[in-house]
Parts: C-alpha cells; sequence; structure tokens
C-alpha cells in the first residue's frame, strides 16, 4: 500500500496526523485523575493518530507519556477515531484546533 493511501471524502492522504488541542474557553482543562497535560497545548507533546497498514485499523499514540484508557482504542475509519477524540476532550473543556496531515 502506498503511503498517500487517501481515504474518501477527504483531502488527508497520512497515516501518521497530529491532532493539536487547545483549550475551549480559557479555563483549566479538566479530567478525573488530575490534570491534563499542558505540553499537549504547547506542542511539546503531540496526539498522533496512527493507520497500521497491515491491518488499516487508526489507534492513538502520545509522543510521551501515557495514553489515558479511554483512548486506548482501535477504530476502522479516522472519521470515527476523530469524533470518539472530539467528544473525549470536549468533556475536559479541550478541542481539537487543527489536525496535521
Amino acid at each position: 500500500m502506498a503511503d498517500n493511501y487517501m481515504i474518501p471524502n477527504t483531502k488527508m492522504r497520512s497515516r501518521d496526523r497530529v491532532f493539536k488541542l487547545g483549550i475551549i474557553d480559557d479555563k483549566l482543562p479538566k479530567n478525573s485523575t488530575g490534570m491534563v497535560d499542558t505540553r499537549l497545548f504547547t506542542g511539546d507533546n503531540k496526539l498522533h493518530a496512527k493507520m497500521d497498514p497491515e491491518t488499516c485499523f487508526w489507534s492513538l499514540q502520545y509522543d510521551s507519556g501515557a495514553l489515558p484508557q479511554p483512548l486506548k482504542v482501535n477504530f476502522t475509519t479516522f472519521p470515527a477515531l476523530k469524533r470518539h477524540v472530539e467528544d473525549y476532550f470536549k468533556t475536559r473543556n479541550i478541542e481539537i484546533k487543527e489536525i496535521q496531515d
């Protein structure tokens, strides 16, 4: 499979996409187990969506640190993964500002 595998109805082609996150209303992010890693907002730590070329499943991964249990899920499509990430972070006062392809 070529590295520029294209998902239908989107211009994104990469198997490794980075979510840029930001705080929704300038309040502290919420988390049931403590503070959210603030490096996610500065770019010092990044949330990646990666597609496994053998299984074509999408999963999430941080550059450093442990991924929260609710994000340790595989998805069959990138749009399904994106919806899950949006829902997860929305309850924590965080939004996706940008997705880098």
